[in-house]
């Protein structure tokens, strides 16, 4: 069935918010009915553009404006393939997690799940795309698609059932995507430990003034818990994880 035929006239009516799977649904039907001209706009040269400006520029500089400039065309011809900065930011997010590079290893589910959870924390980590931006536009993308069927692919051929497989997909997803979101916040935990060592030495000095006997875990390893870095905090989960997806395989128990 076709995706113009599963949409209500009432569904149609009001538009689709960027980076929604009915907005890529119905872009995906534009494009294969537009026919660029050789040298024309095409939605590839605008994201390519859009990705300059917003890392030489940053954010606040990303608008439809600043893009059509730097392409030499004008805003109504823009507009014709992108109707506001949230498309641009839409199409940008899903662009990035085409950078993820979908690979075997030959060594077993559990070594190719690991290297891919590792290859999605280094591409979130190097996008140019604040955390919430980028989280929240590129869910139903295709390039953020064929990161869910390759990992669901890896789940399902590892023994898991399709349910399993499709809850522990988004887990790991939403584990990579809220860790890194953390990872790249200003007040989050850094390479060495609570947002560097002047947030270490601020939550030691704030651990230290707690009351010994309501806080005794703290006390005795609140040390550890300022130093540990990203990456160890990182490596740590995602171990947890992929003990907890081995639980779940056929004859673990």
């Amino acid at each position: 069935m076709s995706a113009e035929a599963t949409m209500s006239a009432e569904e149609t009516a009001v538009p689709a918010d960027p980076g929604s799977a009915r907005w890529w649904a119905e872009r995906s039907v534009a494009d294969r009915r537009r026919r660029p001209r050789a040298g024309g706009l095409s939605t590839e040269r605008i994201v390519e553009t859009s990705l300059e400006v917003l890392r030489e520029e940053g954010l606040e500089a990303l608008t439809v404006r600043s893009v059509a400039e730097r392409l030499g065309t004008s805003n109504a011809s823009l507009y014709r393939h992108i109707a506001s900065r949230d498309e641009l930011i839409a199409l940008i997010a899903d662009h990035v997690m085409g950078d993820i590079r979908l690979k075997r290893t030959g060594r077993g589910w559990r070594v190719d799940v690991e290297a891919l959870m590792l290859e999605m924390r280094r591409v979130i980590l190097s996008q140019p795309l604040p955390p919430s931006a980028g989280r929240s536009q590129s869910g139903s993308g295709p390039n953020m698609l064929r990161l869910v069927e390759f990992a669901l692919t890896l789940f399902r051929e590892a023994g898991l059932t399709d349910r399993q497989a499709v809850y522990t997909t988004i887990t790991m997803i939403e584990f990579v995507g809220g860790s890194t979101s953390i990872r790249r916040s200003p007040a989050g935990r850094g390479s060495n430990g609570v947002a560097g060592a002047a947030g270490a030495a601020g939550l030691r000095q704030l651990l230290d003034g707690l009351p010994a006997d309501d806080f005794p875990a703290l006390g005795a390893a609140g040390n550890l818990y300022t130093a540990a870095s990203a990456d160890d905090v990182f490596t740590h989960g995602m171990a947890l994880f992929l003990d907890g997806v081995t639980s779940q395989l056929p004859g673990s128990q």
